[in-house]
């Protein structure tokens, strides 16, 4: 049953650097490698072509470059786009995807990720992201709410969800959820790890 797809908590401490030399969140950060070391195509190959699903401010798709400087975290602590590459930026929760993905994967994975950021406020979103994503071999999905806090680091904004529940219904996939504890100080107790799988 190949796993199609792996929904993350979408938190910049999920990314090497984005602390400083602390290594918070060691458990999260290696249950979700694992989980995207599982993903294959449909045929179980190792997929080639990843795409990234996460909320924005308003709707977009396509290459982007990484970067935390909108959540404190400058550019110079991350992992650095390829030399000479130009792209404009995602945001945060895009961001921390891309990172994640290049740091499970290689920089090969996340430099080739198509990036399709979905607007709540955008009645045309979820068609826009089933749209952009249907050619992709694999999905990365940043989950959490930057608008509302409160929701918890892995629900999904309405936008996502759609997109995420529409490529799921094409593809007949069921999401197993693992829960990871955490612990320090302005955690939450424990972080979810969503695999959709065929």
């Amino acid at each position: 049953m190949p796993a199609r797809a792996v929904v993350l908590p979408a938190t910049p401490l999920l990314v090497p650097g984005a602390a400083g030399t602390a290594r918070p969140l060691g458990d999260l950060r290696a249950a979700v490698a694992d989980a995207l070391a599982a993903v294959r195509t449909p045929h179980g190959a190792v997929p080639q072509r990843w795409g990234v699903l996460a909320p924005g401010p308003r709707t977009a798709a396509g290459a982007r470059r990484a970067t935390l400087a909108a959540a404190g975290v400058h550019d110079r602590w991350l992992p650095g786009p390829p030399t000479g590459v130009t792209l404009p930026a995602a945001h945060v929760p895009a961001s921390v995807a891309l990172l994640v993905l290049a740091d499970a994967l290689g920089q090969d994975a996340a430099a080739g990720a198509h990036v399709v950021e979905v607007a709540d406020d955008d009645p045309g979103a979820v068609r826009v992201g089933l749209r952009e994503l249907a050619g992709v071999d694999a999905l990365v999905v940043a989950g959490g709410s930057p608008a509302d806090p409160a929701a918890g680091p892995t629900a999904c904004t309405a936008a996502v969800a759609g997109v995420l529940a529409g490529l799921a219904d094409r593809g007949g996939w069921s999401a197993t959820t693992r829960t990871v504890a955490a612990s320090g100080d302005h955690l939450p107790g424990a972080y979810d790890v969503v695999t959709w799988a065929d």
